[in-house]
């Protein structure tokens, strides 16, 4: 090799050398251009709600510092609130093979990676990825309760039941109501099916965690009555009525179709009489004695007690309609009164409708979880 052929590699390595030079310390003076302040800032308007210029700036740091695990991770988020659920896994797994990832940083994607599974409808996928959390750090409680919620979001109800038992810090009355719903909840799946009897197991159950369980009674006594076995349907609808006389009104139509049908139609004028002498301004149970009295031909007790009924409350539109009807069978006017005896039959005793004491959400139904707002017990029964 001579002094020419030697120069010329001299030449070509100096010149790699400074390219490579140049640009490693352009990089870095890139890096260092990335100051805790953009990354503050972008933190700051991630909190303040504003969503896309938050999504800019992480992505500004991003740029500047690809190491920034924590900025693509508020990417993929922001991703994912947007609904961009493809994208937002994208992000968070590609950070998952990154070979320097840290157990922290793992776990943090982890837990982004199960809300885009849970967003997107997956929660199979939700559940497995939480449940790998869990395993690892049972002390997780944001893990806990995510998955919690997971079990609870597509009804399997007996892993929320044991998870909710295991890591529930809350008061025991508290927890209880819930446990007891859970076992509800799983007995009326039963039932659905038709194994009633199983259904009667777990409904049992629930009473072990909260005897003033009203969907229990409810349902036992649906359970009991689907199977021909009149008595017991009565006995778990007298016991509703005996343990919560305030939401007795919820099976009064199911009490007086099976005493009917026993023989016994008599003993709901007791029952009724007893809530009443309990509590007077129950307008439900006056208002279903009313109807009895105005059956059996007492028309001045019925009225009385209509008009007791729109006393304590003005808008309860069948006693008004009813009372109506008797002051026009005074009259004569036979006429008037099939027209209100037909609306009455078209209403119900009051306009039942139930609304969630969180969100607002009504039902016609009484409900035990909000669809809504996923809350417990929250609605007015």
């Amino acid at each position: 090799m001579n002094v020419g052929q030697i120069l010329s590699i001299l030449i070509a390595i100096i010149i790699v050398f400074t390219i490579t030079a140049f640009y490693w310390s352009k990089a870095k003076r890139e890096k260092e251009k990335v100051s805790p302040k953009l990354y503050i800032n972008a933190m700051k308007s991630l909190l303040a709600g504003e969503d896309k210029v938050a999504f800019q700036k992480f992505k500004e740091v991003a740029r500047r510092d690809p190491e920034n695990v924590d900025a693509f991770l508020k990417l993929g988020d922001l991703f994912r609130k947007s609904k961009k659920y493809d994208k937002a896994m994208q992000i968070h797994r590609e950070l998952l093979i990154r070979p320097s990832i840290s157990p922290e940083d793992k776990n943090e994607i982890l837990k982004s990676l199960a809300q885009d599974y849970s967003a997107s409808g997956n929660s199979d996928k939700a559940i497995s990825v939480l449940a790998d959390l869990y395993r690892d750090n049972e002390k997780d409680q944001w893990v806990a309760l995510r998955l919690l919620a997971e079990y609870e979001l597509i009804a399997r109800w007996e892993e929320a039941f044991d998870l909710r038992k295991k890591i529930s810090d809350r008061k025991e009355a508290e927890t209880g109501r819930i446990l007891a719903l859970y076992k509800v909840f799983w007995g009326k799946a039963r039932a659905e099916a038709g194994e009633l009897h199983k259904a009667r197991v777990a409904y049992k159950e629930a009473l072990n965690y909260d005897e003033s369980c009203i969907p229990t009674y409810i349902y036992l006594g649906d359970a009991y009555y689907e199977d021909e076995r009149l008595k017991d349907a009565v006995e778990y609808w007298k016991k509703l009525v005996e343990v919560m006389p305030e939401a007795g009104y919820l099976v009064f139509d199911k009490l007086e179709k099976s005493l009917f049908e026993l023989g016994e139609y008599g003993e709901i004028t007791e029952i009724y009489e007893g809530i009443l002498s309990r509590n007077p301004k129950n307008v439900f149970a006056l208002f279903y004695l009313a109807r009895i009295n105005e059956k059996k031909g007492l028309s001045e007790t019925a009225a009385d007690q209509y008009k007791q009924i729109l006393d304590i409350d003005t808008g309860f539109s069948a006693a008004r309609i009813c009372l109506a009807t008797l002051n026009l069978a005074e009259g004569h006017r036979e006429e008037a009164m099939d027209l209100l005896a037909g609306l009455m039959q078209s209403l119900p005793p009051a306009q039942k409708e139930f609304a969630c004491k969180r969100c607002g959400h009504k039902s016609s139904e009484p409900l035990w979880k909000c669809p809504s707002c996923q809350e417990w017990n929250t609605f007015n029964i």
